[in-house]
């Protein structure tokens, strides 16, 4: 052929590359749904650490026989522990769904507050007892709803309430 050399070229047709792209688009669909289910564990495991603070912090109390608190600041989303600073997970914040009433234990009216807790924040005393109210936790996505609560009572029960159309008792913790 006079020295001209003939590359053949192999390239993708049209119908290749829709089924890797409808194939990536599926997998992908896929995930997305599927990390649904990681708002709510990471809101669920948000509450509890919560509670956990609150069971240290109760004890603290009792311990030093002198009244401690957790402080909430609800505009930044994070809380303070025995001086350290507890940030919300990206994934939440301090809220409420649109409408819901409260509070989880007898909710009679829309939920006006996010922290029901005098001047934002669990008081501790040295007997053991807790101040009485209420925090809300929800997803950036809106959809799980939280509440960690302790009603006015002699004894300091503290309980975490789901909400899925209603509130739900979802554990108790006694202290």
């Amino acid at each position: 052929m006079n020295g001209i050399i003939v590359h053949k070229r192999k390239a993708y047709t049209l119908i290749e590359l829709i089924i890797v792209i409808c194939c990536f688009a599926l997998i992908a669909g896929l995930g997305l749904t599927q990390l649904s289910f990681l708002d709510e564990t990471v809101a669920h495991a948000e509450i509890d650490k919560i509670a956990c603070a609150c069971r240290y912090v109760q004890q603290l109390a009792i311990a030093s026989n002198e009244e401690k608190y957790i402080i909430f600041d609800q505009n930044n989303n994070q809380y303070f522990v025995d001086g350290r600073c507890e940030k919300l997970s990206l994934r939440l914040c301090f809220g409420v769904l649109p409408g819901i009433k409260g509070p989880p234990g007898s909710a009679t009216h829309t939920i006006q507050k996010v922290i029901t807790f005098p001047k934002q924040r669990i008081c501790f005393y040295p007997m053991g007892v807790i101040s009485s109210g209420t925090v809300y936790l929800i997803d950036k996505k809106k959809q799980y709803q939280y509440a960690l609560s302790n009603a006015v009572s002699q004894v300091s029960y503290l309980r975490i309430y789901r909400y899925d159309g209603m509130w739900k008792l979802h554990s108790d913790i006694k202290q």
